[in-house]
């Protein structure tokens, strides 16, 4: 399931993007060009708006309740529309939404490997080139994942 959030739901972008799933987030304020990208591109609308109404059958609209982006995953899985088994973790970019790529640059595998101990795993954004590596801050994310699926 593709998705794409208005202006009032960044973070829950990046969260569901952490999960895998694919985000567009969109800033603008005009309701239009967002339902018109939905369409084309065959993606659920997430909002917090109540404005939102369906015009077409095929136009799919979630309204988020919550204010607080965990409470907002929560009331996302709590009503079936997403899992955990459906993406693979950590596979998107969470600045821009791209399919990360393992990095294979010499130079830069080499800086990071030095400065984090990293021996494999290192991936990048082919769009913004942002590098993400699995440390810490990823078993943190994980265990989060895992108490947020098993509380709802």
């Amino acid at each position: 399931m593709k998705f794409i959030a208005d202006r009032m739901l960044g973070k829950l972008a990046k969260e569901l993007r952490m999960l895998g799933y694919d985000v567009v987030y969109y800033r603008g304020e005009d309701a239009y060009p967002l339902i018109k990208l939905a369409r084309e591109e065959d993606r659920v609308i997430l909002t917090r708006s109540t404005r939102f109404t369906p015009k077409r059958p095929e136009d799919r609209i979630v309204r988020i309740t919550k204010d607080k982006p965990s409470l907002q995953m929560r009331e996302l899985i709590q009503r079936k529309i997403i899992s955990l088994t459906e993406k693979p973790l950590f596979s998107r970019c969470l600045v821009c939404n791209t399919l990360l790529i393992e990095s294979r640059e010499r130079r830069q595998r080499e800086r990071y490997l030095i400065s984090f101990s990293i021996t494999k795993g290192i991936f990048r954004c082919p769009r913004c080139s942002k590098v993400y590596w699995p440390g810490s801050h990823q078993d943190h994310m994980k265990k989060r994942i895992k108490e947020l699926f098993e509380q709802t």
